[in-house]
């Protein structure tokens, strides 16, 4: 199973898209949503590609920990906010407690940034951080008009279906 994090870019819309394409490669997807993706497209949409119900916030049923030993962790889109804080592990809300323990666990976490151009240049500090420590990887985004955009959905899926066959111990 696939954790798919849906953070506030704007390139959430493409979320669903992406969702729709992992279940065509018969891969199961739980979503997590933050406030701000949630503004920008309603967690039904989600549950709908998906086939799942949506978190969008913790309750009793410790979601983070429940979902933190999958397969895969996909941020995507990763917003700077959500990049930064995996780096200084900062915990405040459902995707960057899950983070957080997914990285205790050694899952595979996959971040896509998407954001504007400026914003991208001021976090290469935190990517260079948590690329060193080996503890996630970066699909690079397209870089067009002064942005840095969702790569395509097929290069996505092929990077998370090759991390996940890696990282099988069968």
């Amino acid at each position: 199973m696939i954790v798919l994090c849906v953070t506030g870019s704007i390139a959430a819309t493409e979320s669903i898209k992406l969702a729709r394409e992992f279940r065509r490669n018969d891969v199961e997807v739980k979503c997590f949503m933050s406030d701000a993706a949630c503004e920008i497209i309603h967690p039904n949409a989600m549950e709908f590609a998906t086939g799942n119900p949506v978190v969008t916030n913790l309750t009793g049923s410790i979601e983070h920990v429940k979902y933190s030993q999958e397969d895969l962790i996909l941020v995507a889109p990763a917003t700077a906010n959500t990049i930064s804080k995996f780096a200084h592990k900062i915990s405040d809300n459902p995707i960057s407690t899950l983070l957080i323990t997914a990285y205790g666990h050694d899952t595979p976490i996959i971040f896509v940034p998407s954001m504007h151009d400026s914003m991208y240049k001021a976090i290469k500090d935190n990517i260079d951080k948590i690329k060193l420590e080996g503890s996630a990887t970066f699909i690079k985004p397209k870089m067009d008009e002064g942005k840095a955009k969702f790569p395509s959905k097929e290069d996505i899926v092929l990077e998370s279906l090759r991390t996940i066959n890696l990282n099988k111990k069968d």
